[in-house]
């Protein structure tokens, strides 16, 4: 009888000591974060409303680049609430339609403390490049069932850390924290590996999967199984790093004609992100050209075609966040117009003696 109970009880403590060293394998580095996420806890609630002396406080919380993500991203999830604002906008022409409220720019995030899953990225990019750390906020998709996809509707992140990349999703992070209560439950979108990424989030361009064996969005829509035979299965093919270098070398506007056409490549469907960074890029010349006295021709027009090319796609999609953005893509494309005629009278009486 004693020597059942010695057996049975040395089995149940080797099972605990199994069990406790499989979680801490899970997670061997997410504990040392456990000062950091109590100090940001404690963040003054002051410094909310200075985007500059909010990223000092976090800044300081950790000493490696690692450390101050970290403060960045738990200060962004427990404070940034999720939140589709919506509003009702009137047109003659199409009677009533649904636009957005939706906050993208830092400041706007910080200062509504509401955003939907863009403003929680575009946040989190600012403060890692204010820390001198490269970041990007990522646009993609995420459904894996099968379906035709025409758009990508969400957005992440990807920063390097110790040479090495790796992917965030605060938004998601937010969500699960706010179902579930439970801190650690947000562990699963912070600081991820490309390879593990890649099951749950496709970008619209290959090059920021950071993958040498990038996966199509076939493969993606076929489930986990299929994308992880194919990584192992498929010889590297992509340099991602070239890519990045070359896409950094081009003006912030060039890099929309860019990723416009390498959407085309990847999804030749997708219409309404093409449409989106075509788009982009005319609003980029029209923000730069309105500081200047003389117009430069050749760029304004180029961004005529563009914003055109743009609003024939977002004709195409026919759905009503579409429908609003042509309508403001064609007031856009009247200031252009009136630019493009001033510039041409003002040069016709130069060139007359």
């Amino acid at each position: 009888m004693i020597i059942n109970r010695f057996i049975k009880l040395s089995v149940l403590l080797i099972l605990s000591v199994v069990f406790i060293t499989t979680v801490q394998a899970q997670e061997p580095t997410f504990g040392r974060y456990g000062n950091i996420d109590r100090q940001v806890k404690r963040a003054p609630d002051s410094l909310s409303n200075n985007i500059i002396h909010l990223h000092r406080y976090l800044e300081a919380l950790g000493t490696e680049d690692h450390e101050k993500i970290r403060a960045f991203y738990m200060w962004i999830i427990k404070n940034i609430k999720y939140e589709d604002q919506v509003e009702l906008l009137y047109d003659d022409d199409i009677l009533f339609y649904m636009g957005s409220n939706n906050c993208a720019s830092p400041v706007c995030v910080l200062k509504k403390k509401k955003a939907v899953c863009e403003g929680f990225s575009k946040l989190f990019q600012f403060f890692c490049q204010q820390s001198g750390i490269e970041a990007y906020s990522i646009g993609g998709y995420i459904s894996k069932k099968g379906e035709f996809q025409d758009r990508a509707t969400h957005s992440w992140n990807v920063a390097k850390i110790n040479n090495e990349w790796r992917f965030f999703d605060l938004s998601w992070a937010n969500a699960r924290l706010e179902h579930t209560g439970i801190r650690q439950s947000t562990n699963e979108f912070f600081m991820v590996d490309p390879h593990e990424f890649i099951l749950s989030h496709l970008p619209l361009v290959p090059m920021w999967q950071f993958l040498e064996t990038p996966i199509s969005i076939t493969i993606f829509n076929l489930g986990d199984e299929y994308i992880n035979q194919y990584l192992v299965k498929k010889k590297p093919d992509y340099n991602y790093a070239d890519s990045l270098k070359a896409y950094k070398q081009l003006h912030s506007a060039e890099r929309s004609i860019k990723t416009a056409h390498d959407i085309y490549l990847a999804n030749p469907s997708n219409k309404f992100n093409r449409a989106i960074e075509y788009y982009r890029y005319s609003r980029i010349v029209l923000s730069y050209q309105s500081s200047l006295e003389k117009k430069d021709m050749r760029q304004l027009i180029k961004a005529k075609n563009r914003i055109r090319i743009a609003m024939i796609l977002f004709r195409k999609t026919q759905d009503v966040g579409s429908q609003l953005l042509f309508l403001q893509a064609q007031d856009d494309l009247v200031i252009l117009n009136e630019w493009i005629k001033t510039t041409k009278d003002q040069n016709s009486k130069k060139s007359k003696p």
